[in-house]
This record gives C-alpha cells, sequence and structure tokens, in this order.
C-alpha cells in the first residue's frame, strides 16, 4: 500500500490517497498511526455491489476541510465563522 500525502482534489481541498489497499483496515491503522486525533471522511459508493473490493486509489479527506460541504447538503449555510443558519 503507498500513500500520497500531498494530494489536492479538483476543489482545491487536501487529501490523502492510498494506492494498492487490499482491505479498509489497512487504512485505518494507517490513519491512527500517522494523524491519531483527526477525523476523516472516505467517499463509499455501495450503489455497485454489496460488498465491493477497494477501488485502485481511495480518497481520504480531513472532515474539517469538507465543513461546509456537509453542512451545505443537510440545509444549512455559514453565518459566520462559528455559527451556521438554515437555508
Amino acid at each position: 500500500m503507498t500513500v500520497n500525502e500531498c494530494y489536492e482534489d479538483q476543489h482545491g481541498r487536501s487529501c490523502l490517497v492510498f494506492s494498492g489497499v487490499k482491505k479498509f483496515s489497512d487504512v485505518y491503522e494507517w490513519l491512527f498511526n500517522h494523524y491519531n486525533g483527526y477525523k476523516f471522511a472516505i467517499l463509499l459508493d455501495c450503489s455497485k455491489d454489496e460488498f465491493p473490493e477497494p477501488d485502485s486509489k481511495i480518497y481520504v479527506n480531513f472532515l474539517d476541510e469538507l465543513h461546509d460541504e456537509v453542512a451545505m447538503e443537510a440545509g444549512y449555510i455559514r453565518a459566520d465563522k462559528d455559527t451556521f443558519k438554515r437555508r
């Protein structure tokens, strides 16, 4: 398994790219050993197969960088630095 820690996605967010993953527990262990204390988000597409194999590359986002995007999906917009309000 290889990890690219200096990857920027199409939205300009920093993320980690894992290649050659055989099981998701390997990703979890690597993240725990290198970034213990952070929270992460992995997009899992469950529409294809009940128990899919990991893709050739797994993109792992830092959850704090997705905060605004997740809030918008839930129907909120940023009111100021620390608060959100309903759209």
